[in-house]
C-alpha cells in the first residue's frame, strides 16, 4: 500500500468511526434541547459496510495502549480532524516532522497489525471438518 493510499485508509477509517454511532438507536433528547432549532440535516449519512475496517478499529485501539503519543498524533489529525498540524504539535510539545513522523508510523503499524488481525480471525472461525466414522 502507497503512502497516498494508507492515508485514505485513515480517512475512510474516520468517517466510518463517525458512522457507526447510527447503528445503534438514537439518545433521547432532554426537553430543552428538543425546543431548539435544528442545526444539522435531518437524514444521516450513509456508511460504508467494508468489513476490514473493523479490524483496522481493533488495531488502532490496540496500539494505542503501545504507543499513545503517536496515538494522539494519529486520533488529532484523522478521527478529530483538528488541523493546523503546526499548532497542533506546538501544543505537544514537538515538532511539525516529529508529528507527521509519528501520525505516519503509527497508520503504517495500524495497517500491518489490522492484517494480522484479520488473518488470526479467519483462522478461528474457520469450520472445524469433523470425521464421521462409520461402523
Amino acid at each position: 500500500m502507497t503512502d497516498q493510499e494508507l492515508r485514505m485508509h485513515c480517512m475512510q477509517w474516520a468517517y466510518w468511526c463517525f458512522t457507526r454511532k447510527y447503528f445503534a438507536p438514537p439518545v433521547p433528547q432532554n426537553i430543552l434541547a428538543q425546543m431548539q432549532p435544528r442545526t444539522r440535516a435531518p437524514r444521516e449519512p450513509d456508511g460504508p459496510m467494508d468489513p476490514d475496517m473493523a479490524f483496522f478499529n481493533m488495531a488502532v485501539h490496540g496500539l494505542a495502549d503501545e504507543d499513545p503519543e503517536s496515538a494522539v498524533c494519529f486520533s488529532l489529525y484523522y478521527f478529530h480532524g483538528i488541523r493546523p498540524v503546526k499548532l497542533m504539535a506546538d501544543k505537544l510539545g514537538i515538532g511539525t516532522r516529529t508529528f507527521y513522523d509519528r501520525m505516519h508510523r503509527f497508520a503504517g503499524r495500524a495497517h500491518k497489525l489490522a492484517g494480522s488481525i484479520k488473518r488470526v480471525h479467519l483462522e478461528q472461525t474457520r469450520p472445524v471438518m469433523v470425521e464421521v466414522c462409520h461402523d
